[in-house]
C-alpha cells in the first residue's frame, strides 16, 4: 500500500490545494490526517489569559464566536477537497480541533455523506490488508478539556483505545499525540505521551502515525513499529508511506 500522511494544517487551506495537486504524483491507496484542521487561536488565547489571571475563560467572547464560523468553513473545505481524491481519507482530531461537539458533529455528518471520509477516533476500518484505528487530541496526565482545545486524560484514553488490543494484525494506528521519542522533541523538551508508548508496546502495530509536535518531523522504529511524524502541512510538510517496503519518505510541497 501507498499512503499519504499529513497533519497540522492549522487553518491554511491553500496548503491543502497544493497537497491535492501533489497526490497526482502517486498511486495512493489512502490518505491519513493526524489532526489540527483549524487554528484555534482565539480559544487558546482566552484559555491562557484566564489561566494566568485565575479566572474562568469566557466561551462567548466575540472573537471566539467569530472563529467558530471560520472553523466551519475550514472543516467543510477540508472534507470537500479531500473527498474529491476518491480514496479513503482517515482522520483523527488534533488538539486545536475544538470544541469537541462541533468537530464530531461535523465530521460524523461528513463521513455519513461521503464514501471516502472516515472519522477514525475510537473507530475501526480496514483498507487493503490493514486494520486502522486511532485516537486524537492531546493525551495528558491533566484534567479533560474539550471546549477551548481537546485534551484527554489517561483514563479516558485507556477506555477509548481498549479495542486496539483485540484487533488482528497487521494494524496501523493514528494518533495526534506522538510517543515519547525523537519525534516529540520541541526545544529539547518531550511533548509526547508515555501512554502512546504503552500502546505501541502492548499492541505492536506495524505503523503508528502522529503529529502535534510540528518541529519534530521524521520516522523512528520503536519495537517493531515504524512511527512517523510528517511535520506540519501548514509548513508544506507531508510524508508518503510504502507499507510493503516499510519506508517513510518525508517530503515538502
Amino acid at each position: 500500500m501507498q499512503i499519504l500522511l499529513a497533519s497540522d494544517l492549522i487553518g491554511n487551506p491553500e496548503r491543502l490545494d497544493e497537497l491535492i495537486r501533489r497526490c497526482r504524483d502517486y498511486t495512493l491507496d489512502a490518505l491519513c490526517f493526524c489532526g489540527n484542521i483549524v487554528r484555534g487561536q482565539s480559544r487558546l488565547a482566552e484559555w491562557n489569559a484566564a489561566q494566568n489571571e485565575g479566572k474562568i475563560p469566557n466561551r462567548n467572547a466575540v472573537d471566539i464566536l467569530e472563529e467558530a464560523l471560520e472553523d466551519l468553513r475550514l472543516y467543510k473545505g477540508f472534507c470537500a477537497q479531500l473527498d474529491s481524491l476518491g480514496i479513503p481519507i482517515l482522520v483523527v482530531p488534533g488538539h486545536l480541533d475544538a470544541p469537541e461537539e462541533r468537530y464530531f458533529l461535523f465530521m460524523q455528518q461528513a463521513a455519513f455523506l461521503s464514501d471516502n471520509i472516515i472519522l477514525l477516533h475510537e473507530n475501526i476500518t480496514k483498507v487493503g490488508a490493514y486494520v486502522f484505528t486511532g485516537f486524537g487530541g492531546e493525551i495528558t496526565e491533566q484534567e479533560k478539556e474539550d471546549y477551548f482545545f481537546l485534551r484527554y486524560p489517561r483514563q479516558e484514553c485507556i477506555f477509548g483505545t481498549r479495542r486496539m488490543h483485540f484487533l488482528n494484525p497487521p494494524r496501523i494506528l493514528l494518533f495526534h499525540t506522538p510517543p515519547v521519542c525523537r519525534l516529540d522533541l520541541d526545544g529539547g523538551l518531550h511533548r509526547g505521551s508515555p501512554f502512546v508508548n504503552d500502546i505501541i508496546h502492548t499492541v505492536s502495530p506495524s505503523f503508528l502515525f502522529c503529529g502535534h509536535v510540528t518541529s519534530a518531523a521524521g520516522s523512528e522504529i520503536l519495537g517493531s513499529t515504524l512511527v512517523v511524524n510528517p511535520g506540519a502541512l501548514a509548513d508544506g510538510r507531508f510524508a508518503v508511506i510504502d507499507t510493503k517496503e516499510r519506508t517513510a519518505e518525508l517530503l515538502s510541497l
